[in-house]
């Protein structure tokens, strides 16, 4: 079939069953354009800023387990993707950016081509897993496979690709190769022969689960091993929801604070799915763990990184928890004490927050009193999504979305959006700081053009508020983080979505509830200073050098 560069793009990602791209059209994509305005089947959101774009996509990707797709042009558009596509990366959300490039015969010559970027294709290096150019029309099908491929399989992270503006205009027969999909690696038969056996032999177990085991779907069968073992269930940050947090199982994303330590030290056996161990969920690697571990993950380098372990199983999450309960179906340990001592442990720690900074625990329990149980809580960088990521109850996977790893500011907002295009049916609500929301607040007009209603929050305390407490602590004093903000119910006012500003955390609460009932997007100002959440390693943030 002959057809254009760019309807061989369009072509390629319908045939991957993409329905929704994110992207903003140049000088150098319009071929891709008119493909996507002929082909049909695709939606397209126009951001105002790629750094949204991208971030929609990483959004859609979380609240899906699709993959998530950016289009942007040339240069400083290509470039403007690399913070979002880092996040991305960082988080394991596969997201695919397609970039144009200058006319081909000119890569490289550095001749002064508009929008030239000496070695764009090698700036996407150090925030995708996997970058190529295609050179021709034809190359672009099965580059463009190979990039879903790279995404499908293996640990799912960014992929990038860019085509020549002269490439995309030219035409050629194209033959469409089959769609790539989902491989998932099986872990090796010997492997979980010892990780079951171990299981088998375990006394007092607990799990440690992950983004892997969110991204993998394998929260049924993490259930079901939880409930075969009689064993408690942690989650990292990007595990939240993997198991509902009313199961009695369910201990939280919990492992930080000192009574759960002290929980976790009675320990003899952990089973980690899906975690990298990262600096941020360890206490930079002084979390002490069980001495046995069984380390579940798709990516062998990450075996053995931060933490020995007694078995790795290298492999798809979902498919590993299946082979390890299949060896372990005569293994029923009947309900005890243990739901009693989570539900105490779970108490203790809010006994604990509260007389620290009640404030912190009444915000948690407000949002999640007005939150309908199917909600989907995005966070972008603020003290309030600190509380939340440790404290707040999730109950479905893909429903609390975080930029983890990364700590991106200016996450919130586009990534609510491209979650909201995902999830229509559910009511999305988004935590942001001042200063984080003025990086993308643009994005608003998004939400209007396409009329999805969103709860944006934003606690403005006129700073960069997570930064201000660290200086005075560190150095004796602030500098340089005090902001001067616009009128926000004005911004809401000029975007033309609600906007409502609450002076105390208990008016939060109806006015959430207030917002999502009028399913329009609400711009909700709350003034003030929130207290830090106190725990390892946030705190040492807060420590003087020595």
């Amino acid at each position: 079939m002959r057809m254009t560069g760019g309807e061989a793009v369009v072509r390629s990602l319908a045939a991957h069953g993409v329905d929704t791209v994110f992207g903003i059209p140049g000088t150098h994509n319009l071929a891709i354009y008119d493909a996507l305005r002929q082909t049909g089947g695709i939606r397209h959101i126009l951001a105002r800023h790629e750094q949204g774009a991208a971030f929609m996509a990483d959004g859609y990707a979380r609240a899906t387990g699709k993959i998530g797709v950016c289009i942007c042009t040339t240069g400083p558009a290509a470039l403007n993707t690399l913070a979002s596509l880092g996040t991305a990366y960082s988080d394991s959300s596969p997201v695919l950016c397609v970039a144009s490039q200058i006319p081909a015969a000119g890569i490289g010559l550095d001749k002064g081509y508009l929008h030239e970027c000496h070695d764009q294709l090698g700036s996407f290096a150090p925030v995708t897993k996997w970058r190529a150019r295609a050179d021709t029309v034809e190359a672009i099908p099965e580059t463009m496979r190979e990039a879903f491929a790279q995404m499908l399989n293996g640990r799912p992270q960014p992929t990038a690709v860019e085509i020549p503006c002269d490439t995309l205009d030219e035409s050629g027969e194209i033959s469409l190769p089959a769609a790539a999909t989902l491989q998932r690696l099986a872990p090796d038969p010997g492997q979980i022969e010892l990780a079951a056996e171990l299981l088998r032999d375990t006394q007092r177990p607990v799990i440690w689960a992950g983004g892997g085991a969110v991204g993998s779907g394998a929260s049924a069968e993490l259930l079901q091993l939880a409930e075969r073992l009689q064993a408690p269930v942690f989650t990292t940050v990007l595990g939240k929801g993997v198991l509902p947090d009313d199961h009695p199982l369910a201990a939280g994303n919990a492992l930080l604070y000192p009574d759960a330590q002290a929980f976790l030290a009675e320990c003899d056996l952990m089973l980690a799915v899906g975690t990298r161990f990262t600096e941020e969920e360890t206490d930079r690697w002084a979390l002490q763990l069980p001495d046995c571990l069984i380390h579940v993950d798709i990516d062998p380098e990450e075996i053995d990184r931060n933490y020995p372990s007694t078995a790795a199983v290298v492999g798809d999450a979902r498919a590993a928890l299946q082979q390890i309960n299949a060896r372990l179906q005569d293994v029923r340990r009947q309900p005890s004490g243990l739901a009693t001592d989570i539900a105490d442990l779970r108490q203790q720690i809010w006994r604990s927050c509260q007389s620290r900074a009640p404030e912190g625990v009444e915000l948690v329990h407000t949002l999640r009193a007005a939150l309908p149980r199917e909600a989907v809580l995005v966070s972008d960088l603020t003290v309030a999504a600190y509380w939340c990521r440790r404290l707040i109850d999730t109950y479905e996977p893909r429903s609390f979305i975080y930029p983890w790893g990364f700590c991106t500011l200016g996450f919130g907002l586009p990534a609510a959006i491209g979650v909201k295009i995902a999830r229509p049916e559910r009511p999305v609500v988004v935590l942001c700081g001042d200063g984080g929301f003025m990086f993308n607040c643009q994005e608003l007009a998004a939400a209007v053009q396409y009329n999805l209603p969103l709860v944006v929050l934003v606690f403005n305390d006129s700073a960069y508020g997570v930064l201000r407490p660290q200086q005075e602590v560190r150095y004796g004093a602030a500098h340089e983080v005090d902001v001067v903000n616009p009128d926000f119910m004005a911004l809401a006012s000029a975007f033309g979505v609600d906007g409502c500003r609450v002076d105390s955390i208990e008016q939060l609460g109806p006015a959430v509830a207030n917002a999502i009932e009028a399913d329009r997007t609400t711009l909700i100002e709350l003034p003030g200073t929130l207290p830090w959440p106190m725990i390892d390693p946030s705190a040492r943030m807060f420590e003087a050098e020595q």
